[in-house]
């Protein structure tokens, strides 16, 4: 729909005339033109205006209309002040969050941002509604008004969410008790750590610029770097125990601290010479907390020189990941290193108005303290809007600031001790995000695509791109600062990944004037040296959190050079078994059996269920199994061998093709229909649904004996970094012909007495943990799911592979049972069973370690699944969200549209002015307040 026709419906509307399927005409203050607003069958609202004040006020408006809860919630989480919404339960997070300060680095940077953004983001905060029926259950009886600064804070919380790790601060715990458990115990505690235990290198060798480039392109390397740093005394690292436990359970942080276990998100583009209609092909589902109502409002927006449908944010205008009239693009998680944790040397300093200081190359240099008001709603005391201050032995006075770390927190602070910890990270600073989806929003070509992506400052993102002129391409994105020590070729003390020596020799180095276009006061990676390719020989690009370039596959991140000759470093670790799987089918697709794609190949591989993982591993274990059955064999091997259930557990994995479906019929598979009626699986089905259960419970086991169980006596954990475990498992397989499965720290992980040859004990673990398993379904641990059968066909996926979609406010806002219109598939279990797993393409996973009804739950996986391909010209796509438009519990739009993303099936994102009123459900016509020639 265009500009043209809204000027002649103002004019109608002017007139006194009816407009066409006009279900109510509303005057709004704040309007300058009249516009209109369409909801489809879906209820997205499409929203059309004459000017784009108007066009960001109305998207303001419908989205305070479906979602002002949600807004509001996210507003307080992101500024440390949830308790003042939801109550005292929320308190302990806001002291954490309040330390880390997203509000603050909002007030930096809605200065900074191009006016036409600044008007936008007005136009949308000066929208209303009335409070919708959540706020009753907090009794809060008023809304703040919604700030131009709240929407910034929105975007902020979203980007912070994708890109905040601390990871290195369990790292630094691990790493120091492998170096104390060395030193007690007479090991080699570097080369178990890094070669063995918490390797570098993932699971799959998927490297997105690699393989779309055939061939490789070269990079200049060197010998691995080395690095040597001392012992941290007992006191920090308690203290840094004590920290991260304080977080763990607290949103946004406790995530922070498994960033690199696996956010994440799945993007590809396929190229015109692989289509079917010779043009370009897009596919993105970006994986985020599955919540109540879902993270994304689709909307879309058309005025005047835009015309753009996707998804936007609550609270924040524009359309975040989507298409316009030209160009589409997606986006996944790109675990690029953009924080830095410090341990600092504290000193009380009479010249430091917080009277504290930290010391920098033998200078104090002195800590910032920002006072700070905590106050607490009471939710149960029918009294409405009653907020009172915080007990102030429960929440700190001040906020403790270390300006040389960007104005990062100090988050561990120990005076009496003389250190801390601060945080340095790229979005404690002002940052331009916003600008990128502006310029993307109204880009008509890839040249303004890639202007828009140099103010993409923070997030760190991977976007893939497709255009109508054919093109196709690939970036990273988000500044990433340069450290000292690298740029000079060297690692001083620990890596980036750990925590480092704040005292000198390990700075971002400063820029004082930063080149046109940079915001960062630091040197960062200049924009061509970031990974990206643009129209590739192969014809494809795969993202889905690996890595980008294949630095990290030789299991060393700091051995690949820049021109300049400092080391090229953009993470210790990816993600890669997703990326590995879409990769194979492509190539399965393309390369093997030449064929060419359609958006229902595309979404044939979003829906895809088989268990990467699983590929590599079950040929192991079948194999072992017939070594064990072999003449002469051990006897303990050949024991197992004579297990009925062992027997029946391998015919079962042997006849299995590695998909996960649920196996009941209560259960939602990518090979159901949407709204049609729950049947029986089928016999293939229950099988597969079984084979999934057992080696999902052999992995945890296989994990448990292979992995873990060596290093306990040494009091030692294996990662907790989910895919490194699994990734540690298969190099340990992979290499056993060299290496007997003794490590290079010189652990056999295979050690079993009274099997003297090391493929037989080998064969005897792989075997012992589908044994192991098999008495673990059986036990209490699993009683809740299978009451304790020793019927191997009970053992169906869908009775543990199950989510609950869960809303800040609980009980019947959660789906199921959101207030009755989605009941409880079962009974006897939480949640809803769904295809899926440990890092399969839909993603879901699990624990690698789960070993109990429960444990293979998920709360994570495609926040909206979208594709994208050119039909007469135009960009066209379809998509799923996992809820409703809705976030009103009474609205038949609450929960209406997640069954269709359950089954993995799509409806189309309309643009197309006739389609949207053939598919019309209701029509809204606003009017100004103040009509033309009024005074």
């Amino acid at each position: 729909m265009t500009g043209f026709r809204l000027i002649a419906v103002a004019v109608a509307l002017l007139i006194a005339a009816p407009a066409a399927r006009a279900d109510s005409t509303i005057t709004v203050s704040g309007l300058q033109d009249s516009a209109q607003v369409v909801r489809d069958e879906h209820d997205i609202p499409h929203i059309f205006a004459n000017n784009e004040h108007d066009l960001f006020f109305l998207q303001g408006w419908i989205t305070a209309e479906d979602r002002l809860f949600q807004m509001d919630v996210s507003r307080h989480q992101a500024g440390g002040r949830l308790a003042e919404l939801l109550g005292t339960d929320s308190l302990a997070d806001d002291v954490q969050l309040r330390q880390v300060g997203l509000r603050r680095a909002a007030e930096v940077t809605l200065p900074i941002l191009s006016q036409p953004v600044k008007d936008a983001l007005q136009a949308y905060a000066d929208a209303t509604h009335p409070l919708p029926p959540d706020y009753a259950a907090v009794e809060i009886t008023h809304f703040e008004p919604w700030t131009a600064l709240d929407c910034v804070t929105i975007a902020k919380l979203l980007a912070f969410g994708l890109s905040f790790d601390l990871t290195d601060m369990d790292l630094t715990i691990a790493y120091v008790q492998y170096q104390l458990a060395g030193q007690r115990r007479g090991f080699d505690a570097n080369t178990l750590f890094f070669q063995d235990m918490f390797r570098i290198a993932p699971f799959d060798p998927a490297a997105t610029v690699p393989d779309a480039s055939q061939p490789v392109p070269a990079q200049a390397a060197r010998a691995a770097a080395s690095f040597a740093a001392a012992p941290l005394a007992p006191s920090v690292v308690q203290a840094l125990q004590d920290y991260a436990n304080r977080i763990r359970n607290v949103p946004l942080l406790g995530e922070a601290l498994k960033h690199r276990g696996g956010n994440g998100s799945n993007e590809w583009v396929v190229a015109g010479s692989h289509t079917v209609n010779g043009l370009p092909m897009l596919a993105s589902d970006p994986h985020q907390p599955l919540t109540a109502p879902s993270l994304f409002h689709q909307v879309h927006l058309s005025a005047p020189g835009l015309d753009v449908i996707g998804n936007s944010l609550e609270g924040a205008p524009l359309v975040v990941l989507g298409h316009n009239e030209r160009i589409t693009w997606g986006a996944t998680v790109n675990p690029m290193d953009a924080v830095d944790l410090f341990l600092e040397k504290i000193v009380r300093d009479k010249n430091s108005p917080s009277g504290l200081s930290i010391v920098h190359d033998g200078k104090n240099e002195p800590i910032v303290a920002l006072p700070q008001q905590f106050f607490v709603n009471q939710p149960h005391d029918n009294l409405p809007d009653d907020l009172v201050p915080a007990p102030a032995s429960k929440v700190p006075a001040n906020v403790l600031i270390v300006p040389r770390r960007n104005n990062g927190p100090l988050v561990v602070s120990v005076p009496l001790l003389g250190f801390g910890v601060s945080i340095q990270y790229t979005g404690f600073g002002p940052t331009r995000e916003i600008e990128t989806l502006y310029a993307w929003n109204h880009a008509h070509n890839l040249a303004d695509f890639i202007d828009g992506l140099h103010h993409f400052d923070f997030g760190s993102q991977n976007f893939t791109y497709a255009d109508v002129d054919g093109n196709i391409a690939y970036f990273t994105s988000g500044a990433l600062p340069l450290r000292e020590d690298l740029e000079a070729g060297h690692v001083n003390g620990l890596p980036p990944y750990f925590i480092r020596n704040g005292q000198t020799g390990n700075e971002w180095i400063p820029e004082p004037n930063p080149p046109p276009g940079q915001i960062l006061p630091y040197k960062v990676l200049p924009f061509d040296e970031m990974p990206h390719t643009i129209n590739p020989p192969a014809g494809f690009i795969v993202s889905a959190n690996n890595d980008p370039n294949g630095n990290t596959l030789d299991n060393d991140p700091l051995n690949v050079l820049r021109p300049t000759g400092g080391i090229l470093y953009l993470s210790p670790a990816y993600v890669s078994i997703r990326a590995g799987r879409i990769t194979e089918m492509l190539r399965q697709r393309i390369v093997q059996n030449h064929q060419k794609l359609d958006i229902a190949d595309m979404q044939a591989m979003q829906a895809d269920v088989t268990l990467h993982d699983a590929e590599v591993f079950v040929p192991y274990i079948l194999r072992a199994f017939a070594n064990a059955q072999r003449k002469g064999a051990p006897f303990l091997l050949k024991l197992l061998t004579l297990d009925p259930r062992v027997v029946q557990a391998i015919g079962r994995l042997r006849g299995w093709d590695f998909t996960t479906p649920t196996g009941v019929p209560q259960g939602y598979d990518a090979a159901d229909v949407a709204g049609a009626p729950n049947s029986p699986p089928a016999p293939e089905e229950i099988a597969d649904s079984v084979a999934a259960t057992i080696y999902a419970v052999w992995r945890s086991q296989a994990l448990a004996n292979i992995i873990d169980g060596p290093i306990k006596r040494f009091g030692l954990t294996g990662p907790d970094i989910q895919e490194i475990a699994v990734a540690s498992l298969r190099h340990l397989l992979d290499t056993f012909d060299q290496n007997q499965g003794v490590g290079a720290s010189g652990i056999n992980f295979f050690g079993v007495l009274g099997i003297p040859n090391a493929a037989d004990r080998r064969d005897f673990l792989l075997l012992k943990s589908v044994w192991d398993a098999l008495n673990l379904l059986q036990s209490n641990a699993f009683a809740a799911a299978f009451h304790n059968s020793t019927n191997q066909n009970d053992y169906r996926w869908g009775r543990l592979h199950r989510i609950v979609f869960e809303h800040p406010l609980g009980g019947q806002f959660n789906f199921p049972p959101a207030g009755g219109a989605f009941p409880p598939p079962f009974a006897d279990l939480a949640g809803i069973p769904t295809d899926g797993g440990f890092e399969t393409v839909d993603a879901s996973r699990h624990d690698p370690r789960a070993a109990s009804s429960d444990a293979f739950m998920f709360d994570s996986g495609p926040a909206n699944r979208f594709t994208s391909k050119i039909v007469d010209g135009k960009m066209t796509a379809e998509t799923a969200l996992p809820g409703g438009e809705s976030g009103d519990i009474t609205s038949p739009h609450y929960v209406d549209l997640l069954p269709i993303w359950l089954v993995n099936d799509t409806y189309p994102l309309r643009t197309d002015e006739n389609d949207i009123d053939a598919h019309a459900s209701s029509t809204e016509q606003f009017l100004p307040a103040v009509q033309l020639g009024s005074p």
